[in-house]
């Protein structure tokens, strides 16, 4: 039989040519190398013969080799190298995997990727060529992708589950596609075909819905399956259902366990809503999803992702971006505790406030933390930022911190000391750190893209002066050592380390429109475009390296349109909370002492300008604590408003909406009102045909502005907001929104009801600004003031005429000379007599014996129409001014404490309601004249200072009067 000849691929590649490996030089270090070309390789590897004395990184993979062992490997720092094919040069900086186990040197897909290498198939073999246009690799992953076996769940009721979902869960939550709504049955690592026989013998099926369950950003609907169908379900510590919604940092396979978890909940109690129910103990609520819908049984492939040594591992800046090859490698901190030092920075010094030097003994500490931050110290140590300091005067013990990370990342701990005694012994400058607050309303409008830098252990880059290192001395395994460098946990390091970075980035000059935000150690780069933002972010990358510091690689945000900084997500849409931060506050325990309630409410403080009335959510938290004489470690007592609060904050920080970035180009409108003492404000600004918010403030009126009449307290509240937007608004026009005719009653009121500095703060705040206009309501304000600001409204300050009675009174206080008493009395009289006076006790003051004299003559003309002169001005006021305002606060001044005189105040203001007409008038004291007026005020002076002068012993509390009698 005749042998067939090859034909096709078979004939072109011969045994010989096949067998020819891809290869091509790298120049590394000024060393030719040759290397294997192998796209199946994920890092690239370098015999360790080939590098000698190089520096390591400090990342590391485990590697298995032909032989099946699996080592530990480690990478180089990011090397310079560079190579040639067909005359076309490529250089760029990579971090090489060392291996001692390796028999050559190997390119694998990372630095394909980044030199463009690729491989062609020729009829000699394999081609090492470079290819500038983009490759599309695929990378293989040895691990068998999981089987998850599932019911699918058809499109009509899909799209409603998820539409509910995203009604009753926070938007920032992660939502389940409606195509890929299923209920799992069984999981394997590969395919179960046992299971498969019994599982497909109908393909297709019926399911049954039951319970809607949903909390925070979770949300799930149980399924009530057959006896048939339970044979199928073989998920541990889990209940079928349908997984909808979940938080980002949650695996989707957490929502079995939730609605196992929802099942076995007793506590139920209904809601407003009747269909729906609540758990209090475990913030759930649930509502009933009766539904029967066919379902597919159907498997999906699932890879199991890659696991790292660490999560933040980057094995080099071009993994970032290309870009970052041409910055210097000092620029990247190598490790954890790799510290930079700034430029130029002068030595921190320390200014005690007395001789006295404070000496703490170390605590014990847990094993746990002294194995955390033992590799930290010797770090530091061998850095040169802890020094031995045997001689130190001061001793503060350390107070290692676990830092918060992520489920899953690894354990780490911050090395910080306890210097509250070092801080009480220290005069402290002024500090000078931006308030997160306004420094993201200098964002440009404008502004897409950003990138966001973080430095690498900031503080460490500041140095401390030789002379006050000796501060910081403490005790580590028996030994005194201090650091040369500022450190965390004194109270100045914040302030001095922004005035530094603030100092070493004064001479960086970026591109007009660009923006830079600094706040300690965080840098935003904002931009209008992506060719500027990555112009200026590199700029200032490598100012940074000049001056000395220190960038983390890993926490580079490298010139994208969203970015999280300061716990917010910055984009050119806006900025919101960020999901990280959302979920931090949900998932806080109800708190248990005062301390737990002030941090659960000092946490959610930060976001108040993301929701509306706030002052007034957080009200009933602050109840629990204010003007209980409780300490820090007291437990409260909750109420039922509390609790509701506690909820009612939590879910409104999941509706957090997104706010727009300020533009001072356009004009703001600021609405006003005010709610149970509290000012509520919104700051918006023109977005397309109408308003964005920029802002929501709230706030707490003081106790005085609080007991103001409605009309006044919105006048306050108007002042509060003006002076909250200030720093977002600064000068631009901003039209001030308010249901109370503010304008009129600053000019026509004056200071009749309002101190003279409230009611020039007020008028200057409000009208005065010249950015400022303010709109309103129709409302008659005046007349409201004059009805709420009066004892009665046909109270007069203009004698009556035809009065049945005119009365004269005058109270006096003076001291005896000869015995050194004070003595004290009041007197009311007529034109030709003196009807009521007495003596009373020596503690009372003149404006005492006023209120006393007015209140006895309003009584003397009870049913009749009465016309009263005083030459007190105090007295005067209380009766027109100022005692229906007290009494409406309950006479409390600012302080929370009751004003002097309040339950005299409160018996004059009952007794004006007694004459059927009355005119309280204001006249002068000791003129001489002789007009009538003028005469009888003489006739109650004088009648006062004799009944002063009869003796009363202090002790007595009630008022004694005199009866009535003729004085000619």
């Amino acid at each position: 039989m005749q042998k067939t000849p090859l034909t096709g691929t078979y004939v072109k590649y011969s045994t010989e040519p096949f067998l020819r490996m891809p290869k091509t030089v790298l120049t590394i270090k000024g060393k030719q190398m040759t290397f294997l070309v192998d796209s199946g390789a994920t890092y690239s590897v370098i015999q360790e013969k080939y590098l000698t004395n190089v520096k390591m990184s400090g990342n590391f993979v485990h590697s298995q080799g032909a032989t099946g062992a699996i080592v530990k490997e480690k990478f180089t720092v990011p090397l310079q190298c560079s190579n040639t094919i067909d005359g076309d040069t490529v250089s760029t900086k990579h971090g090489f995997l060392l291996s001692p186990h390796c028999p050559i040197n190997l390119m694998g897909r990372d630095l394909m990727l980044t030199l463009n290498i690729s491989l062609e198939s020729t009829p000699d073999g394999l081609k090492v060529v470079r290819r500038h246009h983009a490759l599309s690799m695929v990378q293989h992953s040895a691990k068998t992708p999981l089987y998850v076996y599932q019911w699918r769940i058809p499109h009509p009721l899909a799209t409603d589950l998820v539409r509910q979902a995203r009604e009753l869960v926070s938007r920032h939550a992660d939502f389940m596609r409606a195509e890929s709504l299923h209920c799992t049955a069984y999981v394997s690592e590969g395919p179960d075909h046992d299971f498969e026989k019994h599982f497909y013998q109908d393909l297709n099926d019926v399911l049954c819905t039951s319970t809607l369950f949903w909390s925070g950003t979770r949300s799930a609907v149980s399924v009530s399956l057959t006896e048939g169908q339970m044979k199928d379900f073989h998920v541990e510590f889990s209940s079928p259902h349908i997984s909808l919604s979940k938080a980002t940092t949650d695996e989707w396979k957490g929502l079995g366990p939730f609605v196992k978890k929802c099942l076995n909940i007793t506590d139920w109690c209904p809601t407003r809503d009747p269909s729906v129910m609540y758990s209090a103990c475990f913030n759930i609520y649930k509502k009933p999803f009766h539904c029967t819908t066919n379902a597919l049984r159907s498997v999906y492939l699932l890879s199991v992702p890659r696991s790292h040594c660490s999560q933040s591992f980057v094995s080099c800046p071009t993994d970032v971006s290309p870009a970052l090859a041409s910055l210097p490698d000092t620029l990247w901190a190598q490790g954890k505790y790799d510290v930079g030092l700034i430029k130029n920075c002068a030595p921190v010094k320390i200014t005690p406030k007395s001789t006295f030097r404070p000496c703490k003994q170390q605590y014990p500490l847990k094993k746990e933390a002294i194995e955390g931050i033992t590799p930290v110290f010797k770090s530091l140590l061998q850095a040169g930022v802890i020094i031995p300091c045997p001689d130190s005067p001061v001793r503060t013990p350390i107070f290692p911190v676990k830092k918060i990370r992520d489920r899953g990342q690894p354990t780490e701990w911050r090395f910080v000391q306890d210097l509250k005694a070092v801080n009480d012994a220290v005069i402290p400058h002024a500090p000078i750190v931006p308030n997160p607050y306004t420094l993201l309303a200098q964002i440009p409008s404008g502004a897409k893209w950003f990138s966001v830098v973080d430095l690498s252990n900031a503080l460490f880059s500041v140095p401390v002066h030789p002379d006050s290192q000796f501060w910081f001395a403490f005790n580590f395994e028996g030994k005194a050592y201090t650091f040369t460098r500022l450190c965390q946990g004194y109270c100045e390091s914040p302030s001095l380390y922004n005035q530094a970075l603030s100092a070493s980035l004064d001479p960086l000059v970026l591109t007009p429109g660009t923006a830079l935000l600094q706040y300690v150690d965080d840098l935003l780069i904002a931009a209008p475009t992506q060719e500027q933002c990555e112009r200026d972010t590199l700029k200032l990358l490598r100012h940074l390296a000049t001056e000395g510091h220190k960038v983390s690689l890993s926490k580079l945000q490298y010139v994208k349109q969203a970015v999280t900084f300061l716990g917010y997500d910055i984009s050119g849409k806006g900025k919101t909370l960020s999901p990280k931060r959302i979920e931090a506050i949900r998932t806080l325990p109800k708190p248990v002492t005062k301390k737990q309630v002030m941090s659960f409410l000092g946490t959610c403080s930060y976001c108040r300008t993301f929701i509306p009335n706030f002052a007034l959510l957080e009200a009933p938290l602050g109840a629990l604590y204010h003007g209980k004489n409780l300490s820090s470690s007291d437990h409260v007592t909750w109420t039922p408003e509390a609790y509701q609060a506690f909820l009612t904050l939590k879910e409104e920080l999941q509706r957090a909406p997104t706010l727009g970035l300020p533009d001072p180009v356009k004009p703001f409108t600021q609405a006003v009102d005010e709610r149970a003492g509290c000012m509520t404000s919104v700051l918006m600004q023109p977005h397309g045909d109408r308003l964005r918010p920029i802002a929501y403030f709230s706030a707490k009126l003081d106790p005085v502005a609080a007991g103001f009449p409605r009309c006044l307290r919105a006048v306050a509240a108007c002042e509060k907001a003006l002076m909250a937007s200030r720093d977002i608004v600064g000068y631009s026009d901003v039209t001030l929104l308010v249901p109370h005719a503010v304008s009129l009653i600053l000019l026509e009121q004056k200071t009749s009801h309002l101190s003279t500095a409230r009611w020039l703060s007020y008028h200057t705040v409000s009208l005065d600004m010249p950015n400022v206009t303010v709109k309103h309501e129709e409302h008659d304000c005046l007349a409201e003031l004059q009805i709420q600001c009066t004892p009665r409204v046909d109270l007069s300050d203009v004698p009556l005429q035809n009065a049945d009675l005119v009365l004269y009174v005058d109270g006096s206080a003076s001291r005896n000379p000869v015995s050194g008493n004070n003595c004290v009395g009041f007197s009311v009289v007529s034109d030709n007599a003196t009807l009521r006076s007495g003596p009373l006790p020596r503690h009372l003051s003149a404006q005492a014996a006023e209120l006393i004299a007015l209140t006895e003559a309003c009584k003397l003309g009870e049913g009749k129409s009465v016309t009263i002169y005083t030459d007190s001005r105090y007295a005067f006021g209380v009766v027109h001014d100022f005692g229906a305002l007290w009494r409406h606060r309950k006479f409390l001044t600012s302080s929370g404490k009751h004003i002097a005189h309040h339950n005299l105040i409160s018996d004059l203001l009952s007794a004006i309601m007694l004459p059927t007409r009355l005119a309280v008038c204001k006249c002068a004291a000791h003129t001489g004249h002789q007009d009538i007026v003028s005469l009888g005020n003489a006739r109650a002076d004088a009648a006062a200072k004799t009944a002063a002068a009869v003796s009363l012993p202090h002790t007595h509390s009630h008022i004694p009067v005199h009866p009535p009698h003729t004085h000619t």
